[in-house]
């Protein structure tokens, strides 16, 4: 199938990035056996890359960390936001409480606009990259950029892939060949991005 030219408006990112911030929406105990933020954060800080993390058990308290990274925003911090969490094609897992897609773009769409267009959001959790859902068909775009995973990842896939990615985007490669680079180095295609705009162009041509 032939993939359609797409004339981006903003096809690249040229932003320094203050920190990584993580919600982490698993249960305890998982949080304990999967051990995903802990050694995510570890990496990251021993790379001298800040992270913020913040971890939620309930819609409510996702939301109001979210709030706190829309603050940041606004006072000019930039940042990639991750998502640690249990999802399928229709949501993600917070706690108890099944989140669908579309009840985070409001919100995603205001921390994006204070951003000034910069937030990334890298949902490399199972079946992560249809957050790209929260993209609606018109008005201000959630984010950036998505990271995501179309099928379900496990733990040591997951975080293999985070810690190859991370190291290229703390390299400085640009956004758009950090996946297809991370995948050459695991040797299967384990994440995909795409762009606000470019899912928008695709599903509305």
């Amino acid at each position: 199938m032939k993939v359609p030219m797409i004339n981006y408006e903003n096809p690249e990112l040229n932003t320094h990035y203050d920190y990584v911030g993580i919600i982490d929406g698993l249960s305890g105990e998982e949080r304990v056996d999967f051990g995903i933020t802990t050694e995510l954060s570890n990496f990251l800080r021993n790379e001298n890359l800040p992270v913020v993390d913040k971890l939620v058990n309930t819609k409510q308290e996702m939301l109001d960390a979210l709030n706190l990274f829309f603050i940041d925003a606004k006072s000019g911090k930039r940042f990639m936001l991750h998502f640690v969490a249990h999802g399928n094609e229709d949501g993600i897992l917070i706690g108890d409480e099944f989140i669908t897609w579309d009840v985070l773009r409001t919100t995603l769409q205001h921390i994006n606009m204070a951003t000034e267009g910069t937030l990334l959001l890298n949902m490399s959790t199972c079946k992560g990259l249809h957050a790209v859902k929260i993209v609606p068909a018109s008005g201000e775009y959630p984010f950036f950029g998505l990271i995501g995973a179309k099928n379900d990842l496990d733990v040591s896939d997951a975080l293999n892939a985070n810690k190859i990615m991370y190291r290229k985007w703390l390299d400085d490669l640009p956004v758009q060949q950090i996946v297809p680079e991370t995948n050459k180095e695991i040797g299967k295609d384990v994440l995909f991005n795409i762009s606000s705009e470019g899912f928008r162009k695709l599903t509305n041509p």
